[in-house]
């Protein structure tokens, strides 16, 4: 099987690891720059490497066509692929996708599976088409969402089940076995991409609940959730859901336990275990008691 592998970061790393394990021909590796942790992996197994600044520009269009390839594989590659590049292979192309199909099409399917509180999470291999992830769903995998799961432990899951997946659906397209289950694009749903900016806890408007799933939605390789205390921007990196209900004033720093620090949500406290600034890790200590957290960083105690 003649193969050009796009791809980027860990999954793209273990992925590609994989296919050489099953003695596929690598025809090329294309990642997003010449310095990211793919391109350093695959230069050193001596594999030809590739950088576009323009994916989709015509000139490397006829470039790959040379190849005369029989699969492109995406794993964690985020440019959007056009007609023109995804038909030059022979049997099509593949994408490793992040999250549960058709429930979660688009960006940030990991951390959008845990802000939205799912118990159950998933992902898969779909064949790419002119859509956003509404390709024929070729495998499924899915696995459960613990409700202190975070977005470190998803990515961890998920680099357990991606490579064996990728190897079955590979050998199955190579012995002509591939079936894919079409998406009705009017089900599920798009999610957009976030921003940093978006981690902002509001304790006056999100419950303990939504605050946790925020916060450890963005726990791992990603901007973290933060608020603000004395006008000082703090990054909250870990929480927990308490069993007993304190209640208080929203945003208020509540009451001290041997794990970590209280503070009121919307409807009740939240503990929070692990801050840090920009410079590092602090101590809850930082937060007095009877203080308040809050959203605006223009607000001085």
């Amino acid at each position: 099987m003649k193969i050009i592998y796009f791809g980027n970061g860990t999954r793209g790393i273990r992925c590609l690891e994989e296919l050489l394990n099953m003695d596929c021909k690598i025809q090329a590796v294309i990642g997003h720059h010449d310095n990211c942790d793919l391109i350093l992996f695959a230069g050193n197994m001596a594999l030809p490497v590739l950088c576009p600044e323009k994916v989709n520009d015509p000139l490397f269009l006829d470039q790959l066509s040379k190849y005369q390839p029989d699969l492109f594989v995406l794993a964690g590659y985020n440019k959007i692929l056009k007609k023109e590049i995804i038909s030059i292979p022979r049997f099509g192309s593949i994408n490793l996708h992040g999250g549960k199909l058709p429930d979660y099409r688009g960006v940030a399917p990991i951390n959008w599976q845990i802000i939205r509180g799912e118990k159950e999470g998933g992902c898969c291999i779909i064949s790419l088409d002119e859509g956003i992830d509404t390709g024929d769903i070729l495998i499924q995998e899915f696995y459960e969402i613990g409700i202190n799961d975070t977005a470190q432990t998803i990515v961890n899951k998920q680099l357990d089940l991606f490579p064996s997946m990728l190897r079955k659906v590979v050998q199955k397209i190579e012995t002509g076995q591939i079936k894919g289950i079409k998406q009705n694009p009017l089900e599920g749903a798009y999610f957009t991409r976030r921003y940093p900016g978006d981690g902002l806890i509001s304790w006056k408007t999100m419950s303990a609940g939504q605050s946790h799933n925020m916060i450890r939605a963005l726990t791992g390789p990603y901007p973290p959730a933060f608020c603000y205390y004395n006008g000082k921007k703090y990054y909250i990196l870990g929480s927990k859901l308490l069993e007993e209900k304190i209640m208080g004033v929203p945003g208020r720093i509540a009451l001290r336990r041997k794990e970590g620090t209280v503070v009121i949500a919307k409807d009740h406290g939240i503990l929070l275990t692990h801050i840090s600034t920009e410079t590092g890790n602090c101590p809850l200590s930082t937060f007095k008691l009877g203080d308040n957290l809050n959203s605006n960083p223009n607000i001085l105690f």
